[in-house]
């Protein structure tokens, strides 16, 4: 069972949904970012994106 969270950027006090995290100012410098929920859900998202294009890439050579 999934929740979805409302996540707010410690900069910039934006609010976003935890199933739409995504760092909105990639360039800029943030002081919280190694501690930030918003950039950890974003790279968790990308991580479980690229486990499934390598399975999906492994089940059609199969």
């Amino acid at each position: 069972m999934e929740y979805d969270v409302q996540l707010i950027c410690d900069k910039y006090k934006e609010t976003m949904e935890s199933e739409d995290a995504e760092c909105k100012h990639p360039n800029d410098y943030c002081q919280t970012r190694s501690s930030c929920m918003i950039c950890y859900m974003e790279k968790e998202r990308k991580r479980e994106q690229a486990r499934q294009e390598k399975k999906t890439a492994q089940e059609e050579k199969s």
